[in-house]
């Protein structure tokens, strides 16, 4: 489509550059018409044709001057359209935090990254940039089990129990749970604490919403069933804290482990699910049959970090779904600015995310 558009565009300057030069001929003739007249004798029959010749001549020339500008002004249009289309077609744009997030789409099918600077992983068929700074800890590979022991800080969750409660809870969880992480994480593992009054606004949203029909229908609700029900929304009984640093992590999932025959390998479903089970607040999508790219801003009340509470805890994260022949990518980056030690490392993850290329 793109040479036939290019084609065109060379046959537009053609005729356009052709016009002009019959123009300007044309204006040379009507200069040798006003000398002839002006030595010809006005008694001579020849004499009352050079007036009628030279406007049907300055007809030919408004005439083609027209249809110059017209064609001229179709391919500007064109071309518009075309550089428009283009940047349509090569870039994702969403917004975290009010940063904004560039992938190029050119990134799929992509030569992978060579050098020092690069991470590549040819049997997985992807490369990437890695986070630039000190503080930055090496790459490392982890297993699904691990991922889920460390985010929730249960070190005696066994693999099997890990397996069960993925394949149960997903259909995508034989997917996930055989999926090859590789993380990279800015400094030390931090904690992020829950207490009963740990909530979110989307669960507040939730018990307004169920206390104001509660007393429509004549009931009353105490402060001690709001708690109960807040903790039972949250979970903070079954899940006390949860794991925090700023990282980067490549989730590789191979397509011969989607094991349920009703689901297919697009993108479009697991993206779906993936939004259905982890329920944070969606801030930006950008989205194109090749690649689903989002953000969240997750806001957790009433917690603690580092020792010290917080009305309010920010996270934010960045995610990119795409995929390979072989394989499914979910491309995971998170940061908070609440982070003191870790704020300038906001530059490093961009730069990494957007950085991510794989092959087809």
């Amino acid at each position: 489509m793109g040479e036939n558009k290019e084609k065109r565009s060379s046959i537009l300057n053609a005729i356009s550059d052709w016009l002009k030069l019959v123009g300007l001929v044309v204006l040379v003739v009507e200069a040798l018409l006003l000398l002839a007249m002006a030595l010809t004798p006005v008694e001579d029959p020849i004499f009352k044709w050079y007036p009628i010749t030279m406007i049907l001549l300055a007809i030919l020339v408004i005439v083609l001057l027209f249809f110059d500008r017209r064609d001229e002004r179709e391919t500007s249009i064109q071309k518009i359209h075309a550089e428009a289309t283009v940047e349509r077609i090569r870039q994702q744009t969403v917004v975290v935090a009010s940063n904004e997030v560039q992938v190029d789409s050119t990134s799929i099918g992509a030569e992978l990254d060579e050098g020092a600077d690069a991470y590549t992983d040819s049997l997985l068929g992807y490369s990437f940039n890695k986070p630039k700074g000190d503080g930055w800890n090496d790459p490392e590979r982890i297993s699904y089990g691990q991922f889920i022991r460390k985010l929730y800080n249960q070190e005696d969750l066994s693999d099997e129990v890990i397996k069960n409660n993925a394949n149960l809870n997903s259909p995508y969880g034989n997917l996930m749970f055989h999926s090859k992480i590789l993380e990279i994480q800015y400094g030390e593992d931090y904690t992020v604490d829950f207490n009963e009054n740990t909530t979110t606004d989307m669960v507040e949203y939730a018990i307004a919403k169920h206390v104001e029909d509660l007393k429509n229908s004549g009931e009353e609700v105490s402060e001690e069933e709001i708690i109960e029900t807040r903790r039972q929304l949250n979970q903070t009984d079954v899940i006390p804290s949860v794991s925090f640093t700023p990282n980067i992590r490549i989730m590789t999932m191979s397509k011969d482990n989607l094991d349920v025959s009703f689901l297919d390998t697009g993108l479009p479903n697991l993206f779906m699910h993936l939004q259905t089970t982890v329920q944070e607040s969606m801030e930006s999508l950008s989205a194109d049959e090749d690649s689903i790219l989002w953000t969240t801003a997750n806001k957790l009340n009433n917690v603690s970090f580092q020792g010290e509470d917080y009305n309010a805890f920010y996270i934010y994260r960045l995610y990119r779904l795409l995929q390979s022949e072989k394989y499914l990518y979910l491309v995971a980056a998170q940061w908070s600015p609440q982070l003191k030690s870790a704020v300038f490392a906001w530059d490093s993850i961009k730069k990494s995310f957007e950085s991510f290329k794989v092959k087809t």
